[in-house]
Order: structure tokens, then C-alpha cells, then sequence
């Protein structure tokens, strides 16, 4: 009898000191359950469609001005309707949607906000964020914060959006670059019909801000890779006679590849070198410092190249189409370079030569050599044997002398409307199919 009351003791203890961990639990995981939703703030949206796309375009281009080169006062504006469509081409080219839906509601002297993010569980959970954007002494502060149910205290928020002091001063330079941005926004206005941002368009800055950008994006491995192949250009670039006033850009994808074929064989990621790769030559067909890509510590231990002007098809500025957006392509994806490659054609028309199907090809080859070198890794090593063979810049980039170029916006409009119509995709596609049925492309 004593030994079962003893038995009984024990298991009572035990009880009683294994209840205590469930308050705690409950005190730690109370937090995390009032941050889920069962249900979004925002719904998901449809893909854009090529009317959307197209306005999307407009809106870019009326962003910016007619001579981006030059410093001067410059005036943005955009309604409820316009700043969603935004929004909804942000999240589609850093590919967060559909996981990821937002909006944004115009009130006055204020922006509200709403986030949704689907947690892929099996029971649909969400997290849910809104907030509300206040202008305080003609700048931009973040007012109030919720996260599911649970609001975020002054304090917190404070820390989450530091003060433009506190931000100009700090050591991340990316961060820094961003506040300078933010600086030369003289004017911020809000009301229920639009937002008006008047700036001190600074194209230096804006220049200085995109360097901190893809340095950001930048891993240590990476700016070694970079390194490498501007020595490899550098030795290329050592063997030119002094009176061979400019080289074809085959001279030098062939070494480069050969050299990123050699690596992989070595076992080196052949994605990465394909990136690294195409990163470097767009920084040399452009005149630009290496330091500008890799930071002026890494650029330090990279070996002085001469330069020598590049060419595509005996144009230089085809080798500089094709080389920069093959680089926007390997460090922000596909859909954005081609983006980027319509709408400055399109401002072209607007402002400057005019749109041009020559520039449109070499963007389009770029894009197509980036996408194919970075898709996978048995595309990456193929593209690198391939690319090693090059004869010459036939191989992989089709002829554009029948194209029709120096199209003003006037001219544009009446061959093909806009962007997105029919015949404008028809002659894209005609272009697309001749890039893909070449000798290096065929096949992939």
C-alpha cells in the first residue's frame, strides 16, 4: 500500500512539474499565431495583360526625362490606378508574385498600404501586413504598422524605418545611396487623387546608387570570378597591334567562355561563370571601371586592361546593346532586360534616334545568351562549348541591315500602333526565330 501511494507521489510530481513549459509555450507562440490570417488583405491578380503591359510602358517613360543625362528640377506623378499597375509589374519581375499581392489606397496627406504573402501551408495561412505612409515636414514616414493582428509598436517602427540622419550616416552604402536618393526629393504631396514627387533629378547619384545595387548583389566568389576575367580580357587585349583601331566581339566571348569552360571542367559552377562572365564584358564594351562592378577594394587585385574598342557586325554600339542587357539579364532575369530593352527603344522614338530593330536585336540576342547560359547547368556548359568554337559574330547574331531603323514615335505608331500590337509582336517573333536558328542558339 505505502509503495503504490509512493508510485502515485512520484507521477504526481511529475506532473505538476512538466505544466509549467505549456503557459510559457503559449506566452511564446501567442505572438507568431496573431501574425497569421486565414484569409488575404489582397487577393492575387492575373497576369498583366498586353494592354496593361503597354501602359506600364507609357507611365516609365513619361517618368523620366527628355535628356536623363542632365541635373535639373523634374516633376513625377501618378494616381490610385497607376501606382497599383506598378506595383503589380514590381512583384511580377522580381518574380515574389503570385505568392506575394499588394495595393496601395491614395488618402489625403497619406498612402495606405496592404501586403499579402501565402504561406503555401495545407491549410491556407497568410501573413498579412498594413500600414500607412504619412508625409511629416514634406518627407515620406511610415505612420502605423500592422502584422496580422498584431500592431507594431512606435518604437519598433522607428527602428524598421530609420530617420534620413540617421540612414545618410550609415555604414551599409547601399543604404546610403538610397538616402541620398530619397534627399533630393524636394516636395512630397499626397491626396485622395494622386501622389506628386517633386526631385532634383541627379544622374551621377542615380549612377552611383545602381553601382551600390549590383555591388550589393555581389558574393565574394563572385567579385573573384570578375577579377579573373578581366585579367583574361586583359591578356586578349595585350596581344591587339596597335594599329587594329577596334576588335569584333567574338575575339573576345570566344577566350571568355573557353576559360569558363575550363573552370567548370574543374568543377567550378558553370552558372556562376557564365554570370561572372558576362558581368565583366559589359563593364569593358563599356568603357567603365571595374571597380564600379566589384568595389574599389576587389578592384584592386584586377590587373589593368587596355582598352580596346569592341565591335558587333562593325558597330560599336551593337556590342554595347548586347553586352549591357545580357548583364541586366544574368543579375535581374529575362523579363525585366526585355523590358528595359522596349522602353528605351521607345524612348528613342520619343527623344532621342529614333526605335531601332538593330538595337532591338542585339538586346534581344543578349538576352537569349544570358537566359541560355544561366537556365541550367547542362545549358550553361553547352553554351560554353559552343560559345569557346566561336568563328565570328555570325554565329550567334543575325544580320540587320534590311532592318527599318531611326523610327520616330510618329513613324512607330503608324507601321505597328504601340508594343503591344499584333504586327509589332509578329516582328519581334520574325527576330526572336532568327536568333534562335543560329549556329550557337540552334537547338537549346
Amino acid at each position: 500500500m505505502g509503495q503504490h501511494t509512493r508510485r502515485n507521489l512520484f507521477y504526481t510530481s511529475e506532473r505538476k512539474t512538466g505544466w509549467p513549459w505549456l503557459p510559457a509555450l503559449g506566452v511564446l507562440a501567442a505572438p507568431v499565431l496573431l501574425c497569421l490570417q486565414f484569409t488575404p488583405l489582397v487577393e492575387t491578380r492575373p497576369q498583366l495583360s498586353r494592354a496593361e503591359a503597354v501602359r506600364i510602358e507609357g507611365l516609365l517613360l513619361d517618368s523620366v526625362p527628355a535628356d536623363p543625362g542632365v541635373a535639373g528640377l523634374h516633376e513625377l506623378r501618378w494616381n490610385q490606378e497607376e501606382l497599383n499597375l506598378l506595383g503589380r509589374h514590381l512583384l511580377s519581375l522580381s518574380r515574389l508574385s503570385p505568392a506575394w499581392a499588394a495595393r496601395v489606397d491614395l488618402r489625403e496627406d497619406a498612402l495606405g498600404f496592404e501586403v499579402s504573402r501565402s504561406l503555401g501551408t495545407a491549410v491556407p495561412t497568410y501573413m498579412n501586413l498594413r500600414g500607412e505612409i504619412i508625409i511629416d515636414q514634406g518627407r515620406p514616414a511610415l505612420g502605423s504598422l500592422r502584422l496580422g493582428y498584431l500592431p507594431i509598436p512606435r518604437m519598433l517602427i522607428g527602428w524598421l524605418a530609420p530617420g534620413q540622419g540617421e540612414a545618410l550616416a550609415s555604414e551599409d552604402p547601399l543604404q546610403a545611396e538610397a538616402a541620398r536618393l530619397l534627399a533630393n526629393v524636394n516636395e512630397l504631396s499626397l491626396d485622395s487623387d494622386e501622389i506628386r514627387i517633386h526631385l532634383h533629378w541627379d544622374p551621377e547619384l542615380l549612377s552611383r546608387a545602381g553601382d551600390q545595387a549590383r555591388q550589393w548583389l555581389l558574393s565574394e566568389s563572385d567579385r573573384q570570378r570578375i577579377v579573373e576575367y578581366h585579367a583574361v580580357i586583359g591578356e586578349v587585349a595585350r596581344e591587339i597591334p596597335p594599329d587594329e583601331r577596334a576588335i569584333p566581339l567574338s575575339r573576345l566571348l570566344a577566350p571568355l567562355f573557353g576559360e569558363a569552360r575550363r573552370k567548370s571542367a574543374a568543377g567550378s559552377d558553370p552558372i556562376a561563370e557564365n554570370q561572372a562572365l558576362l558581368q565583366t564584358l559589359a563593364v569593358y564594351v563599356n568603357g567603365e571601371d571595374i571597380a564600379r562592378l566589384v568595389g574599389t577594394e576587389a578592384a584592386g587585385a584586377a590587373p589593368a586592361a587596355q582598352f580596346v574598342e569592341v565591335r558587333l557586325l562593325r558597330r560599336q554600339d551593337l556590342a554595347q546593346h548586347l553586352t549591357s542587357i545580357a548583364a541586366i539579364t544574368v543579375a535581374l532575369g529575362p523579363e525585366l532586360a526585355t523590358m528595359l530593352s522596349t522602353a528605351k527603344e521607345s524612348y528613342d522614338a520619343r527623344h532621342r534616334s529614333g526605335f531601332s530593330f538593330s538595337d532591338l536585336t542585339a538586346n534581344s540576342t543578349g538576352v537569349t545568351l544570358a537566359r541560355l547560359a544561366t537556365r541550367d547547368r547542362e545549358s550553361a556548359l553547352e553554351l560554353q562549348r559552343r560559345m569557346s568554337e566561336l568563328q565570328s559574330d555570325s554565329d550567334y547574331m543575325p544580320a540587320v541591315g534590311n532592318n527599318r531603323d531611326g523610327l520616330t514615335q510618329d513613324d512607330f505608331s503608324e507601321l505597328y500602333r504601340d508594343t503591344g500590337s499584333l504586327a509589332y509582336r509578329r516582328r519581334v517573333a520574325e527576330i526572336q526565330l532568327l536568333i534562335e536558328s543560329s549556329r550557337v542558339f540552334a537547338g537549346l
